[in-house]
């Protein structure tokens, strides 16, 4: 009997858990994150982060590596959540990493990029943010951990909460949220499918319209996207939410091609309409991440409340170069 109690009781645990990891969560807290991707490239140190004062966060901490990496830790009493932003591409040794394509073991989650994984690893600085998250949570124990960035910030966003809770840096009941805004893939299949399953790491991947940033590195060489996409698409006004980006088979659909594909873009040919292909890089800005996000929390575009069902005249996404 008590057997039986405790392995209901592990399902009850394993399903909540489940939904946590679907449930995607409102407008606001995307908000607060991607204030801050704008935020930690505005300042250089941590006393240019306490003068912050148009953001309502309190600031926890400011760190650099040697690899010039830089990251800023803040405090939200409005989501109760300790936030950790990673600051994009901006100098000339992180354009250097973003071509580091090649693919290597991480933590045996699975391989990964190698600029990106360099990035996050160089100096220990990993280690630095997780003993700044461990020092905080002692002080607000019942707080949740987001991660988030933007371009390659959300790249080393996906790959630090995935460390945190592929090893257990955090303990075992410690959830973590990560919001990358514009992300470029960062490693393979079996990277996406340890992602997918951890309980405690919830991945909402936010893409604005036609981002030629999230379409790299190509599917050929062996990258997938993990985690959830939320689609914002300025054109109809309204936002989808994809499960896994490729859809889980049954009850939910993945993104479709004519919702993935960049706008008049063959597979012969990169770019033929010099308009469209400067959008795929203005949409790659992370002011334009804020602006959508917060006409969303206006109601001038809709925020999903749920994963889009399959819809059978609607084609999954099949392209090798895109999906």
């Amino acid at each position: 009997m008590r057997v039986t109690v405790l392995l209901f009781y592990g399902l009850l645990l394993g399903l909540v858990a489940a939904d946590w990891k679907n449930d995607i969560p409102p407008a606001g807290d995307f908000d607060e994150s991607a204030k801050l991707c704008k935020l930690v490239w505005e300042v250089n140190s941590f006393k240019d982060l306490e003068k912050a004062d148009d953001f309502d966060f309190e600031p926890v901490a400011f760190e650099e590596s040697v690899v010039d990496t830089e990251v800023a830790i803040v405090r939200s009493h409005r989501s109760d959540s300790i936030i950790v932003g990673f600051r994009g591409t901006n100098e000339v040794g992180d354009f250097s990493a973003n071509a580091d394509i090649s693919q290597t073991d991480y933590f045996g989650l699975g391989l990964v990029h190698q600029g990106y994984k360099d990035k996050l690893l160089g100096g220990d600085l990993h280690i630095k943010l997780k003993n700044d998250i461990l020092a905080e949570l002692q002080d607000f124990p019942d707080y949740g951990v987001t991660i988030t960035g933007h371009s390659q910030g959300a790249a080393l966003a996906t790959l630090f909460g995935a460390w945190l809770v592929g090893t257990n840096q955090l303990g075992e009941q410690q959830r973590v949220t990560a919001f990358p805004f514009g992300s470029p893939r960062v490693g393979n299949q079996d990277f996406k499918e340890s992602v997918s399953s951890l309980q405690n790491y919830a991945v909402y991947r936010v893409v604005n319209e036609e981002d030629i940033v999230c379409r790299w590195p190509a599917n050929f060489l062996n990258y997938e996207h993990v985690g959830h996409l939320i689609l914002v698409d300025f054109a109809t006004r309204q936002s989808k939410a994809f499960f896994e980006q490729t859809g889980d088979g049954d009850k939910f659909r993945g993104v479709s091609t004519d919702e993935w594909q960049l706008g008049n873009f063959d597979r012969w040919r990169l770019a033929f309409n010099w308009r469209d292909s400067i959008d795929w890089f203005l949409d790659h800005d992370v002011r334009d991440y804020i602006g959508a996000i917060q006409l969303s929390m206006g109601g001038d575009i809709s925020w999903p409340t749920g994963f889009e069902e399959p819809i059978p005249v609607v084609p999954t996404c099949r392209w090798w170069f895109w999906c």
